[in-house]
C-alpha cells in the first residue's frame, strides 16, 4: 500500500501540526468541539505530564501524513491499562490505514505491559451499529459503557439561573467554597480522599478500571501541570459542618480557547448524598464560568447513560445530548 506507520516527537512542530490537522479532519463532521484548537494541541502534547504518558503515531505515504494515532498510558495506577485513538484522512478511509495505526498503537501498549485496550467511538444519540461501531468490532473492541455526550449554551444556563437557585439552595451547615486550579491547603488532605473514591462511585460498565490514591503531592503535582499548559479548572468545593470536603465539581477552561469548556469531575461522598449537592456544585462552576469567562459560549459533558441522578442534575442545567459515546474495551 506504500503508507509507513511512525512514532514520531511532539517536539517536531511541523509533523505535529501535521497530526493536528488529519485529526482535526477526522473529526469535523461531528457536532460540538470534537476537537482541541491547534493552540492547545501545540501546548499540551509536548508538556511532560505526571499523570499520563503519550505516544503520537502517524501513517505516512510518500511525504503526505494521511492518518494519526496516539496511545495514553495512565502512571500512576491502572497500569495494566492503554487507550488508543486513530484518525484517517477523510479523502483516504477504506484503504485499511484505520486498522494499520490500530494495530501499531496495541503493539506499543503491549510494549508498555499494558494488557486492556480502551478506546472510544462516537454516533449520533442514541445510535448503534453504524460504521465506527462495526469498525471497532472488526478489531476486537467490544462495547463496554454507552454514555450521553451534552451540550450546554450559556445563554440558556443563565437564564434558567435564577430558578436553580430556588430549586437547589446550599443545604444548611453546608458551605460551597470555589476556585480556580489550586485547592486551599485546608482542604487538600480531604479533597485526595474523595477523588480517591471517583472509580468505585461513577458507573464504569464494564470498564476495566481500578481506584486511584490522591495524595497531597499528587494532586500539587497535577494541578501545576495544568497551570503550566494554561488551563483553568474552576471548581466548586462543598464544605459538611465538620469540615470535610463532601463534593466537589469542575468546570475546565484554555486561556487559547475561552469560547468553549468542558465538565471534569463531579463527585459527592455518599454520606452527604440526598442534599441536591451536586446541582448545588454544578450551579456553583457554571457561575464562577459565567464571571471568569464573559466570552464563554457552551460548555460540554459526558455522562453513562444509566447514570440517572447526573443525567438528571444536567438537564436541569440546560444541556442537551449532542452523541452518543461508545466506551470501548479489548484485552490482549
Amino acid at each position: 500500500m506504500g503508507v509507513d506507520i511512525e512514532q514520531f516527537n511532539p517536539h517536531n512542530q511541523a509533523a505535529l501540526r501535521a497530526w493536528w490537522e488529519v485529526g482535526h479532519a477526522a473529526t469535523a463532521d461531528r457536532p460540538g468541539k470534537p476537537w482541541p484548537l491547534w493552540e492547545q494541541s501545540r501546548v499540551a502534547l509536548p508538556t511532560p505530564n505526571p499523570e499520563r504518558g503519550v505516544t503520537l503515531v502517524a501513517a505516512i505515504d510518500g511525504r503526505e501524513m494521511v492518518g494519526a494515532g496516539l496511545v495514553i498510558r495512565t502512571l500512576k495506577e491502572n497500569l495494566h491499562t492503554a487507550m488508543a485513538f486513530a484518525y484517517v484522512r477523510p479523502d483516504r478511509t477504506r484503504e485499511g490505514i484505520g486498522r494499520r495505526l490500530v494495530e501499531e498503537l496495541e503493539v506499543i501498549a503491549a510494549g508498555d505491559g499494558r494488557t486492556t485496550i480502551q478506546s472510544e467511538a462516537y454516533l449520533p444519540p442514541g445510535g448503534s451499529g453504524t460504521g465506527p461501531e462495526l469498525f471497532a468490532r472488526a478489531l476486537g473492541y467490544e462495547v463496554a459503557s454507552r454514555e450521553s455526550i451534552k451540550e450546554l449554551t450559556l445563554a440558556d444556563f443563565v437564564a434558567r439561573r435564577d430558578a436553580l437557585a430556588a430549586s437547589a439552595p446550599v443545604p444548611e451547615g453546608y458551605r460551597v467554597i470555589t476556585f480556580d486550579t489550586v485547592c486551599p491547603e485546608d482542604h487538600l488532605a480531604s479533597f485526595g480522599r474523595l477523588l480517591g473514591m471517583l472509580m468505585s462511585e461513577v458507573p464504569l460498565g464494564e470498564l476495566d478500571l481500578q481506584a486511584s490514591e490522591w495524595t497531597p503531592e499528587r494532586i500539587r503535582e497535577a494541578e501545576q501541570r495544568q497551570v503550566s499548559v494554561g488551563r483553568h479548572l474552576l471548581t466548586a468545593m462543598a464544605i459538611a459542618p465538620d469540615g470535610s470536603v463532601a463534593g466537589v465539581s469542575d468546570l475546565r477552561v484554555d486561556d487559547s480557547d475561552p469560547a468553549y469548556g468542558q465538565i471534569g469531575i463531579t463527585i459527592v461522598d455518599p454520606a452527604h448524598r440526598g442534599r441536591r449537592l451536586g446541582l448545588v456544585l454544578k450551579t456553583a462552576t457554571h457561575d464562577l464560568a459565567v464571571a471568569t469567562w464573559p466570552g464563554l459560549v457552551s460548555v460540554d459533558t459526558s455522562n453513562a447513560e444509566v447514570n440517572t441522578w447526573m443525567n438528571a442534575v444536567n438537564e436541569a442545567l440546560g444541556y442537551r445530548t449532542i452523541e452518543t459515546l461508545l466506551e470501548l474495551q479489548k484485552k490482549l
